[in-house]
């Protein structure tokens, strides 16, 4: 993903005169130009390509997915959303949690991870995607839930939830984004069914020490100078 470059341009400072040192003035430009490093570096790390996690030929998950303009890892699983989501019983067991969310992350799985790469084809095969694994299988239903439904609690079979789709067929199809409009079965297990579930986690933002860091680092470059 293209990301932003900043032109950093830099004087000397008034105090020094043509007769200073040479070396007073190298290290200081050396200082410079470690923050300049220092702040590409930076710069760069937000701009990390998604990374699929195969293992034995089949996709389990990948991370640095970026969903409206956040990054995230995802986990392609079996199981209930009881198991995989805390309970599956509070709408905040879900870090995707709202319907808009929920459909771009589906949209963001469609778009940057199941395609066809060195690493396997997992639009034109979908049945390597972990979840999906069953012989013969031309689509996967990868569901991220992001609500319990309205007005009915996410308990046990009696319950449910909503969730949004990245259906994931063979490369002669044409991939779908399902909105789900019925409440899935909390309980229901989604291993024999072709069916998957997508379980999120939000990637940390460059923490603030960091960033305090780097302008501890400059300061000290301008006060050497």
């Amino acid at each position: 993903m293209p990301f932003a470059y900043q032109l950093f341009s830099f004087s000397l400072p008034n105090s020094v005169s043509i007769g200073a040192p040479l070396t007073h003035l190298g290290k200081g430009i050396v200082l410079r130009k470690l923050v300049l490093v220092a702040a590409l570096v930076l710069m760069a790390g937000g701009a990390q390509a998604v990374t699929l996690n195969v293992i034995g030929g089949i996709l389990h998950g990948a991370s640095n997915v970026l969903v409206d303009g956040s990054s995230y890892d995802v986990q392609f699983l079996d199981g209930t959303c009881i198991d995989l989501y805390s309970g599956c019983d509070e709408n905040t067991d879900f870090t995707i949690d709202s319907e808009a969310s929920a459909l771009l992350a589906s949209q963001a799985l469609l778009d940057q991870v199941f395609l066809d790469v060195s690493e396997g084809s997992f639009d034109s095969l979908p049945g390597l995607v972990n979840g999906c694994a069953i012989g013969g299988t031309v689509a996967c239903e990868v569901v991220t839930p992001w609500a319990c439904a309205a007005g009915t609690p996410c308990v046990g079979g009696a319950g449910g939830f909503r969730g949004a789709i990245a259906y994931n067929v063979t490369g002669v199809l044409t991939d779908e984004l399902v909105n789900l409009l019925t409440p899935l079965n909390s309980a229901e297990d989604s291993s024999s069914l072709g069916v998957a579930y997508a379980v999120w986690s939000q990637v940390p933002e460059p923490s603030s020490g960091l960033l305090l860091g780097l302008g501890l680092v400059g300061m000290a470059a301008r006060r050497r100078v």
